[in-house]
């Protein structure tokens, strides 16, 4: 059974990484090597992209022909070939959801809302249920069981996920779905800031900062060095991901301009609580 907090997504990319650099290695072109392991050069180069999936028996014959043991990948392929757990709940392969479950440090910052990893299931569902067209029961309940799941990499001792968040104050003051939920959900927060993969800070609303004040976004890290970074930004018309140099460390650079903005952990943590004491 796959581990919940493992991305048969990002391993194909890093196994087509691995097998492409020992086809190189063995100074062999695509074109050459295909036919050498009886398929075809498109399949070979979807593998090697990490978008088809690699067999067990076709790694074997790799090895063969590359001259190059890849007994060390044989495992990884056989937890590639397994369904992400999110299939379960719906949804597909190229979902931010994918992506986020092999990260191994998210750095996210929100003006406008309480960080998703750090949502109590009432302000997840009062968000969901504040749209123009609401969504059934069913998909939410759907949603928040994601939702959790999600959150679970926090505190998961096998895999666990750095997260480093900046919110703006505002997001802490909207009252999303009520004084009772907000409050929970303040609380929440003070105790969330007490794990120790959470780094939690706070841009006051007396900060000037212009910078803050143009929407929120997350970067993604992950554990293998050659998977690329990747931004991800939502807005009213839909959502953007970037995977490219200059992009990511534009992301990068603002998120630490950002967090030089912030209060210190403790002294965040105290505006909270000032905050939740003034609902």
């Amino acid at each position: 059974m796959l581990h919940a907090h493992v991305s048969p997504v990002l391993l194909r990319q890093e196994i087509g990484r691995r097998l492409r650099a020992a086809r190189e290695s063995a100074g062999l072109a695509l074109e050459t090597a295909a036919p050498m392991l009886e398929t075809s050069t498109s399949t070979l180069s979807r593998i090697e992209k990490g978008i088809t999936t690699v067999t067990v028996h076709l790694v074997r014959g790799m090895s063969d022909v590359y001259d190059r043991r890849l007994d060390d990948l044989l495992d990884l392929v056989r937890e590639a070939r397994l369904p992400g757990w999110w299939k379960a709940y719906g949804i597909s392969d190229t979902d931010f959801v994918a992506l986020e479950t092999g990260a191994s440090a998210i750095s996210n910052y929100e003006l406008s809302f309480v960080p998703g990893l750090l949502q109590t299931a009432a302000y997840t569902r009062a968000l969901f249920e504040a749209v123009r067209r609401p969504h059934d029961d069913e998909w939410i309940i759907n949603q928040l069981a994601v939702r959790s799941i999600r959150q679970e990499r926090l505190i998961d001792e096998a895999r666990p996920v750095s997260l480093d968040v900046v919110v703006h104050e505002f997001a802490l003051r909207f009252l999303v779905g009520g004084s009772d939920v907000m409050r929970a959900q303040l609380r929440h927060l003070v105790l969330a800031a007490e794990l120790p993969t959470v780094a939690l800070r706070v841009i006051p609303a007396t900060k000037i900062a212009n910078e803050a004040m143009t929407g929120g976004f997350i970067v993604l890290d992950f554990p293998w060095s050659e998977q690329p970074s990747i931004v991800h930004a939502e807005h009213s018309l839909g959502t953007e991901r970037k995977d490219k140099v200059e992009p990511v460390r534009a992301a990068k650079l603002r998120f630490e301009h950002l967090r030089s903005l912030t209060l210190e952990p403790a002294d965040s943590v105290a505006l909270i609580e000032r905050v939740s004491g003034d609902l």
